[in-house]
């Protein structure tokens, strides 16, 4: 199956970890980081339906100051953190490059939360 994040690869082990905490404390499941690996899909790690759903994506965007395009609101990024933190690596490298435009006024994502 083909990847929704373009130039997907893994992202960075710090961004998996930070989705990792994010996930046990937004959804208060009863884990340790330490009790899934990167590997395992999130929403086999705990049940997660639509609202689950909403509520961690809703704290991965405060947590990183990004703000996921509707299009990739799918199960299969969501699920899978490799994906997920390509993802938001991404999003940060767009909104870090924005933000640093010589003119100080370049395009910028602007983050309603």
């Amino acid at each position: 199956m083909e990847s929704l994040v373009k130039d997907a690869g893994s992202g960075s082990r710090d961004t998996m970890g930070r989705i990792r905490r994010v996930f046990i404390e937004s959804l208060h499941v009863n884990l340790r980081e330490e009790d899934f690996s990167y590997e395992t899909k999130l929403d086999e790690a705990a049940g997660m339906d639509s609202v689950a759903v909403l509520e961690f994506v809703a704290a991965i965007e405060k947590e990183f100051g990004i703000t996921f395009e509707p299009e990739m609101l799918t199960i299969k990024v969501v699920r899978d953190l490799k994906e997920l933190a390509a993802y938001v690596d991404q999003r940060t490298a767009r909104r870090s490059h924005a933000s640093a435009s010589p003119s100080g006024h370049g395009p910028a994502e602007v983050d309603p939360a």
